[in-house]
């Protein structure tokens, strides 16, 4: 391998094949796991939707979509966890149950259930029920879009 195509490896300009990786994983005496389990880069982003008890973004820096891990209790309401005005909006509900106005209709959703709005100008919601909210909430994201490289 070439010095130059190391650094644009290293740069996040090329990515590698899984051969190469393999190369560069035994050069550097690390397992092949170890080089794909840890990446630096701000382009990746794992979450758990069933983790804690706030809402938690989850969406990589940088993403161009807002994913918000929502979680409330029962008689809580508000607006939309996302900003709107970008595009279209999901829901999926994990747990519990959620009551979801979309400019003038309004939905009822249960564990499972899914609703795209096709980019809507208000969405607001309230947990019936007894049951706390697990909710993912997604869109695309207000601040400035990533350029190709």
């Amino acid at each position: 391998m070439s010095p130059g195509y190391l650094s644009t490896i290293e740069n996040g300009a090329s990515v590698p094949s899984l051969p190469v990786l393999a190369r560069l994983a035994h050069a550097l005496d690390v397992s092949l796991a170890e080089i794909l389990r840890s990446s630096s880069t701000e382009r990746l982003a794992r979450g758990n939707i069933t983790d804690g008890l706030e809402n938690r973004g989850l969406a990589a820096g940088g993403s161009q979509l807002e994913i918000v891990r929502q979680s409330a209790d029962p008689g809580e309401a508000g607006a939309a966890p996302v900003v709107l005005g970008y595009g279209d909006v999901f829901v999926y509900v994990h747990l519990g149950q959620l009551q979801v106005t979309v400019d003038d209709g309004e939905f009822e959703l249960g564990p499972g259930d899914a609703l795209h709005c096709d980019r809507p100008s208000h969405v607001s919601w309230r947990v019936p029920g007894s049951e706390r909210l697990v909710a993912l909430w997604t869109t695309p994201h207000a601040g400035p879009r990533l350029t190709s490289r």
